[in-house]
């Protein structure tokens, strides 16, 4: 999903003259810019969804992949229902969307946001309520998503600078029912949450920034859902799936449905069954 940025940056580690460490896959200094400017210029937020370089990170998610979801969605007649509480999450920045059989036209990077919702729903009933950090947060779709089917209490977005600007331009479009909270690394503290969320950002960071993330949220969070893929480069010395499920407690591994990588999986923790 990630391959062509992946390989852009195994050739950056591969020369020899001193380059800065990155701390994350979209850490590339272009995908921040972008940020930036969807963030300060509305003419750029009105099409950043389709920005090639912004699609390198999000908003990558094919027709058919769109699809996929869907079908999976299917299986909760209640999340199907919602669709239209779900759909106004493409109202800005010109997302590509498709025509879906009985849902009609709609980005299928939604309908990933929308899947997710339905995981939550399967393994912890609700967010009602709850207090919600979610690390590596693109534009704040699945904020939005969540916001659009449950009640959280409260919602941290986690993530560098220029991607919190572009999120809360977004996110101020809609009325949320969560007291949202936008932080860098650096300005978290640590503190117990009721639910940690992670699409694919936690597992594309180096160890080094994954071992902060542990401590500060991680180890502290009642419930847990993490999106793990492998696609790192062998300089950030990610963690594997296995040793992340060793050192959480109550934590498994569960089957991407549908699988976007071979080794993609669901890491969760506090779940109801």
């Amino acid at each position: 999903m990630r391959r062509l940025l992946t390989k852009v940056l195994q050739k950056i580690y591969t020369i020899s003259v001193p380059v800065r460490i990155l701390t994350s896959l979209s850490d590339n200094q272009a995908y921040p810019q972008v940020c930036i400017n969807a963030s300060n210029d509305y003419r750029f937020f009105n099409n950043f969804r389709r920005n090639p370089i912004y699609n390198q990170i999000l908003e990558n998610v094919s027709e058919k992949q769109g699809s996929e979801y869907l079908q999976v969605i299917s299986n909760d007649a209640d999340i199907l229902a919602a669709i239209i509480n779900f759909k106004p999450n493409d109202n800005y920045g010109n997302p590509r969307m498709y025509e879906y059989p009985n849902i009609g036209m709609i980005s299928p990077s939604t309908l990933r946001y929308i899947k997710v919702v339905a995981d939550i729903k399967t393994h912890f009933q609700t967010t009602d309520n709850l207090s919600i950090c979610e690390i590596g947060i693109g534009y704040g779709g699945q904020c939005r998503v969540i916001n659009a089917y449950y009640k959280p209490a409260t919602y941290c977005l986690v993530d560098i600078q220029p991607a919190l600007a572009l999120s809360q331009r977004f996110l101020g479009n809609y009325i949320l029912n969560s007291v949202l909270t936008y932080k860098t690394m650096n300005e978290l503290g640590q503190r117990n949450y009721d639910l940690v969320l992670s699409n694919y950002a936690f597992t594309e960071l180096p160890r080094t920034i994954q071992d902060i993330y542990l401590s500060k949220v991680i180890f502290n969070s009642k419930r847990g859902y993490i999106t793990y893929n492998e696609i790192t480069p062998k300089e950030f010395d990610s963690y594997k799936s296995d040793e992340l499920v060793a050192m959480i407690p109550g934590s498994k591994i569960l089957k991407e449905e549908p699988l976007t990588h071979p080794k993609n999986c669901i890491i969760v923790w506090g779940a109801n069954a």
